[in-house]
Order: structure tokens, then C-alpha cells, then sequence
């Protein structure tokens, strides 16, 4: 289980990211504070919160160009250098602006980290342990978020960046001694290093099982070099057409159901509750929650399956932004005193996060993997990947705007409208992919089966004329 150990330190580039997503929840009450170190407005603090998401589409364009160039490990390490960078922009601010080249540039090197983590993890990782330790990229995110929604409440502003800061520059102490993907050194024809990277990888496996591994890469390599994917690939067959249009549509249901904003803004959202219960204690609940729940999804999604748990958390997610709207609505609109009840709002945020990490937030990246053939999945991987990112900042940069010019209730009222308008999406377009194999998933897409029953319903028709 060495590669497990090694997959784990690969991860802290996704913890790293995560502590960035985290970041602002804590910080931005802070800055926007009559006494703050930079002093925002509300619409600073909206595009501090959505420059990190804009800076991830470069990245994944640039991430998709240099991985099949310089490999999986030096490309997670280039990742770790924006990463790092970013702290150190925060650290020395002065202004707005640093804030938002820090945002961006951070954003980038997100970008390059999801692209490039999960297939380091999936070329090194056993074929046993692979969909445990994918489930784990998504965990080391959500652990990122909690460390720094753990930590921002209760120190000062540089003290929270010079924390954050130690996690990249653990990433790269411990990652720069880590073997490269076999898989690519067998891509650029060095065996001799592909063999040597194996044998570290599996130090106790037998020279047998080592020659067999060996040759199952090779296999795998030989085959994807030869049936290489183009981006048009993606629209040439009727099954590609619809998994592209069930893909992108589910990333509008996620991203307009408002997780990008809510998770940026979860603090100042929290505040508005007057409750006992602090806010920055409360988001270090939902974090620790959601830890639980990225567990729980990974045991769910196998016994319940793909759909219903789509529709389930949907609903649900909906319903949850729908009393957060209402709430909102009383308080400010129509001027009712939401004190004895403040925890109505806690309730109802912390639920909706906790809901849409069981389903809506890693099914659509998860089923990804299930509805394109292989020749074309990295292209859309990184295409849906390019997608989410643009609508989660528009939805982030957005939620600012609507709440200051008509009303946070406004912002809560519209996402509870997109999940019950996913659903009907849900309903009519999305599979069930639980229990098929990738092959049946394909046909399924492709009409072939009901195709194959018309067939023979044709010959049993000519059966019974011939026969009568």
C-alpha cells in the first residue's frame, strides 16, 4: 500500500486548493471591517471571491497543454509554485488589487492541480484502492476548506495566510521525492525509469506481478496512443452529442444552485443569523460535517444510485435556499424580528451544504468518468471542468450585485429556483449509470438497444407472415 501513502502526499495539492477555496469565508468580514488592513467595498470583496475561480480556466487550458509534455509530477509541482505565490501576494497587500492578481493567480495553479492530481493518482494508484483514493481528492479539498475556516476566526489576518502558507511548502518537501507515472515514461519510450518507478511503487510485489503490471500499462498506453480523441470526436456520434448536453447541464444545475457564492460568502451568510452560536464557529461545524458527508456520498452513490441521489439532494438543496430566501425576505423586506429564530438560517445553510456534498457537488465530476468512451474523455473532462469554472464565477462575481441591488433574499429566491428547475433536467435527460458497465452505458447513450429490439421485432413479424 506504498502508492496509497504516495496518492495521500500527491493530495496535498488539492488541500492546498481547498485552503484558497476556504480562505475567503473567514477573511472577507475582516476586510470589508471599518478597520481593516485594505479596506473593501462590496464589490472588491465580489471579485476577490470569484478572481480564483476566473483564474482556474487558464490553468486547466494550460494544465491540458503541459501534461503529456513534462509530466504528471513536475506539472503538480509547477501547480504548488502559484499555489505559494498567492500567499505570499496576500501576506504583503496593500491594496485591492494585489488581492485580486493573488486571487487569479491562485485560481491558476487550482486550475492546474485538478487537471493534472487525479490522473497522477489514477496512473500510480491499484486498481483495488483507485475509487477509494479518487474519493479522497474531493476529501483533501473539503480538509483544505476546514483548515482554513478552522484557523481564520481566531487569528489575524497575516497569521492566517502565514498558516496556509505551510501546507504548499509541505506539498513540495515531500512530493519532489515522489516517482513519476509509469504511464507517461512509458508514453515518452524511457522503460527503464517506467520499471524503476513500478518497483517503488509496488516495493513488495514479486518480479512476476511487476512484469504482468508492466505489461497491462503497456497495453493501456499502446491503446490510447493509437485511439487518440479531437475535440470535434466529442459530437460526431449521437451518444457523445447527449453526454456533452447532460454533462454541461448538470454543472448549470450545481453552479446556479449558488454553491460557489455560498461557499466564498458562508461566514458574512452565517452572521446575519444573531445567534449565540458564533459564525465562524458554526462554518467549522459545517466543514467537519462535510468531511463526514464526502465519506457518506462515496458509500451512497454505489447503493442508491446516480440518479435518485440527484434528484434526492436536489430537491432537498432546493428546499434548503428556499428558507434561506424566506428568511432573508422577513428580516429585511418586510422587517420582521428574525432574532429568537436566527437559527433557522444556520440550519437551513449548513443543511444545504451538507445535502449537495452527498450528490449535486461530485456526481456530475464523478460521472464524468462513466458517460464518454475513453478516446475522447480528457478532452471533456477538461471542457466540463472549463464550463464549471466559467458559470461558478459568474454566479460568485453575480450573487454580490443582485444581494446589493435587490436583495440577498433575491440571490437565495433564484438558486432555489435552479434546483427545482434541475430537477426537471434530471428527470428527462440524466441515466442511470449504477451497475452498467461502460460498454451498456454507451449504448444506452447511443439508442442502440431500442434500435436492437426493433430489429428484432421486425424478424419476428416476418416469422409470423411466412408462417400464416
Amino acid at each position: 500500500m506504498f502508492n496509497c501513502f504516495l496518492s495521500n502526499i500527491a493530495t496535498l495539492s488539492m488541500a492546498t486548493s481547498g485552503s484558497h477555496i476556504g480562505w475567503t469565508s473567514p477573511t472577507l468580514p475582516i476586510l470589508k471591517s471599518p478597520d481593516s488592513r485594505v479596506p473593501l467595498t462590496s464589490d472588491d470583496a465580489s471579485w476577490i471571491a470569484s478572481f480564483a475561480l476566473l483564474g482556474s480556466i487558464p490553468g486547466t487550458i494550460f494544465a491540458a497543454f503541459i501534461v503529456d509534455w513534462l509530466g504528471r509530477k513536475i506539472c503538480l509541482l509547477i501547480a504548488g509554485i502559484p499555489l505559494t505565490v498567492s500567499w505570499i501576494l496576500i501576506i504583503i497587500a496593500w491594496n485591492p488589487y494585489i488581492l485580486y492578481v493573488s486571487r487569479f493567480v491562485s485560481g491558476f495553479g487550482i486550475g492546474v492541480a485538478y487537471v493534472v492530481c487525479p490522473m497522477y493518482i489514477g496512473e500510480i494508484a491499484d486498481k483495488e484502492i483507485r475509487g477509494s483514493l479518487g474519493s479522497f481528492i474531493k476529501l483533501m479539498v473539503t480538509f483544505g476548506e476546514l483548515y482554513a475556516h478552522a484557523i481564520g476566526p481566531f487569528v489575524s489576518y497575516e497569521c492566517l495566510a502565514y498558516s496556509c502558507a505551510v501546507i504548499p511548502i509541505f506539498f513540495f518537501l515531500s512530493f519532489i521525492w515522489m516517482p513519476e507515472s509509469p504511464y507517461y515514461l512509458l508514453m515518452k519510450n524511457r522503460d527503464d525509469k517506467a520499471m524503476k518507478s513500478l518497483r517503488l511503487l509496488k516495493r513488495y510485489a514479486t518480479e512476476d506481478q511487476l512484469d504482468e503490471d508492466m505489461e497491462q500499462i503497456q497495453k493501456t498506453v499502446i491503446r490510447d496512443l493509437t485511439d487518440k480523441g479531437h475535440f470535434w470526436d466529442l459530437f460526431n456520434t449521437p451518444g457523445n452529442r447527449k453526454a456533452v448536453l447532460i454533462s454541461f447541464g448538470l454543472q448549470v444545475v450545481l453552479q446556479f444552485s449558488g454553491i460557489a457564492a455560498i461557499e466564498s460568502y458562508t461566514q458574512e451568510i452565517l452572521e446575519e443569523a444573531d445567534t449565540d452560536l458564533h459564525a465562524g464557529t458554526a462554518v467549522i461545524i459545517l466543514s467537519v460535517l462535510q468531511l463526514i458527508a464526502g465519506v457518506g456520498a462515496a458509500a451512497l452513490v454505489d447503493q442508491l444510485g446516480r440518479r435518485p441521489l440527484l434528484l434526492v439532494t436536489t430537491f432537498l438543496g432546493g428546499l434548503s435556499l428556499a428558507v434561506t430566501a424566506i428568511f432573508y425576505l422577513l428580516k429585511f423586506r418586510i422587517l420582521v424580528n428574525m432574532a429568537d429564530v436566527g437559527w433557522i438560517l444556520h440550519a437551513s445553510v449548513i443543511f444545504y451544504e451538507l445535502i449537495i456534498a452527498l450528490g449535486l457537488n461530485p456526481l456530475p465530476y464523478m460521472m464524468l468518468g462513466e458517460l464518454f468512451p475513453t478516446n475522447v474523455k480528457g478532452t471533456a473532462v477538461s471542457l466540463a471542468n472549463l464550463w464549471g469554472s466559467l458559470l461558478a464565477f459568474i454566479v460568485s462575481k453575480m450573487y454580490q450585485v443582485i444581494s446589493d441591488s435587490y436583495g440577498v433574499y433575491t440571490s437565495f429566491g433564484l438558486f432555489a429556483i435552479s434546483c427545482f428547475i434541475g430537477i426537471i433536467f434530471i428527470v428527462l435527460m440524466v441515466p442511470e449509470t449504477k451497475g452498467k458497465s461502460l460498454l451498456e452505458i454507451q449504448e444506452e447513450l447511443n439508442c442502440k438497444k431500442r434500435k436492437q429490439k426493433k430489429g428484432v421485432m421486425k424478424m419476428q413479424e416476418v416469422r409470423v407472415s411466412t408462417l400464416t
